[in-house]
């Protein structure tokens, strides 16, 4: 009689503990609210962060608002210097205008054009260069089986200098689709991966237009390479050595051998969705004299955790990640990223506060990346720099670009690479509470796109980490100057960050780490696993 009341009572016992468990849970997924995502986004994707590059004080100023933030919501510094920040030293790079120049030879002598008033340097990174070539002129510069367009067929364009026009494609046109926008993007780097010294893209009439009518120039603001090369590498549609550069209209003409009226029609050609014939510009050719100023910097990973309530799993680690940069300013716009990615940056600052309330076994790293626009320079320091042994981390889920598109679809990329067991959860999670369709379009390393390459998952995955990106997709927003709170769907954004907190909570209070069970030749996390290729 004693036995049966003793395990009555402990039946009863669990079941209420389990009961407070939940609703703790409950309780931590409902403070993550579409207000508070809101309010912080408001801050981080203001004009006054002026798009958040990298490097830039704005930048800055945005580590110490999210490092504030964290350490008033109960997460604590990581770093060995007690402090919430990573450096990364950087060489930063000014173009010198007065040694810059573009200058086209003819028989009618020489011109010179410069910069930033007659053209622009579109490179990710500065570097003193001397180049000179023979022009040909591509028309719109693509060349895609897939679309049925190629301007490059037959060409030999190995040392020349490539001129395409670059314009404003209409809704309607066959080649304006989501779908083709990371081929259309690319056009300037398949060329200079086939050999060309320098591309230079003729401006779309509406660029044309504000320059002419605010009297804007081509943006000069410095740029940052990394000061100590990574081991992690980052895949780009090309590493060849050459200038991607934009060039007013006047200069085009100038070039082209054209009058305003043919460059015009160009442009309308192309917009009715017919090509330009390809051509050499005989007789004349283009020398480019690109001259910089250095300096040294800094940009900073914001780096918190919070401590595991498991005395033996609390030494194991499920991190959360997003980068907290965007590029910045252009021609006086200023690309605010509220999208990419103000919205995982501020989602992470959520997850921080729903572990106050209910927090998981093993302890959790909270990784505010920097440079992510640059080439997942924070991420890639990160791995080769931890505070905590690699090899200890269980899982990273990384949130980039998390609050448009439809309402009920997500992308899920990396998830399936290292460990069926993080696929598993996220899909058991998602079927019990989230429901969302889960779409594995861009998983494949091989997508044209590229995507898996492309965020912050990426060098963890490099690293033998189970890792996924929890991505919305692109829209006609992306890297433009419209990527603005306005459009921002907080219910999605709601609903997506208690996905990946009910998801974190899963791993986190599992009995192991997750197994890597998927690749044979990866059985262990750390820096080894980079001989590995994903491509």
């Amino acid at each position: 009689m004693k036995t049966t009341k003793f395990f009555t009572g402990l039946a009863i016992l669990l079941v209420l503990i389990s009961s407070a468990c939940k609703s703790q849970q409950q309780k931590a997924v409902e403070s993550i609210t579409a207000e508070e995502l809101k309010l912080h986004l408001d801050v981080i994707a203001s004009d006054e962060f002026r798009g958040r590059n990298t490097p830039s004080q704005e930048l800055k100023i945005a580590s110490r608002y999210i490092a504030t933030l964290a350490e008033s919501y109960g997460l604590k510094p990581l770093m060995p210097d007690g402090s919430f920040f990573q450096g990364i030293p950087l060489e930063v790079y000014t173009i010198d205008q007065v040694k810059t120049r573009m200058r086209l030879t003819s028989k009618n002598g020489a011109q010179d054009f410069s910069f930033p008033h007659d053209f622009g340097i579109r490179d990710r990174s500065y570097q003193d260069m001397e180049i000179s070539g023979e022009i040909l002129f591509v028309g719109y510069g693509l060349s895609s089986a897939k679309l049925d367009w190629d301007d490059l067929k037959g060409l030999d364009l190995k040392g020349k200098i490539v001129v395409m026009i670059d314009p404003d494609l209409p809704d309607g046109h066959r080649l304006n689709t989501p779908e083709n926008r990371s081929i259309l993007r690319y056009r300037s780097y398949n060329i200079g991966g086939k050999g060309a010294a320098a591309v230079l893209s003729i401006v779309s009439e509406s660029r044309e237009k504000i320059f002419e009518e605010k009297g804007s120039i081509f943006d000069s603001s410095p740029r940052g390479v990394l000061a100590k090369k990574l081991k992690t590498l980052w895949v780009r549609p090309s590493q060849q050595r050459y200038v991607r550069a934009e060039i007013r209209h006047s200069v085009a003409k100038e070039i082209l051998g054209i009058t305003q009226k043919e460059l015009i029609d160009m442009f309308a050609t192309i917009q009715r969705g017919e090509q330009i014939p390809s051509k050499k510009i005989s007789g004349k050719k283009i020398d480019i004299s690109l001259k910089t100023l250095k300096r040294k910097d800094k940009t900073y990973n914001v780096v918190a955790w919070q401590e595991g309530i498991d005395e033996q799993l609390k030494e194991e680690y499920i991190l959360f990640g997003s980068h907290h940069d965007h590029i910045g300013t252009r021609e006086g716009k200023i690309y605010n990223g509220a999208d990419d990615n103000g919205s995982g940056s501020v989602a992470m600052l959520e997850l921080a506060q729903a572990m106050q309330i209910d927090r998981p076994k093993r302890s959790v790293i909270f990784v505010w990346h920097t440079a992510e626009e640059k080439g997942l320079w924070g991420s890639r320091y990160f791995v080769e720099h931890s505070p905590v042994p690699v090899e200890n981390m269980s899982a990273e889920l990384n949130m980039d670009m998390i609050c448009r598109n439809d309402p009920g679809h997500l992308y899920i990329i990396g998830s399936n690479k290292l460990s069926s067991e993080l696929d598993a959860i996220i899909n058991a999670v998602n079927d019990k509470h989230i429901r969302m369709t889960l779409d594995y379009k861009y998983e494949d390393p091989k997508h044209p796109d590229n995507f898996f390459f492309r965020s912050d998952q990426y060098p963890y995955i490099q690293y033998g980490i189970p890792a996924v990106w929890f991505f919305c997709g692109t829209t006609e927003d992306y890297h433009q100057e419209t990527d603005t709170i306005d459009r921002v769907d907080f219910t999605k954004m709601t609903k997506v960050t208690r996905f990946v907190y009910l998801t974190a909570m899963v791993i986190g209070n599992k009995p192991g780490m997750l197994e890597l069970d998927i690749r044979p030749e990866i059985t262990q996390r750390g820096e080894h696993n980079l001989k590995i290729q994903w491509r």
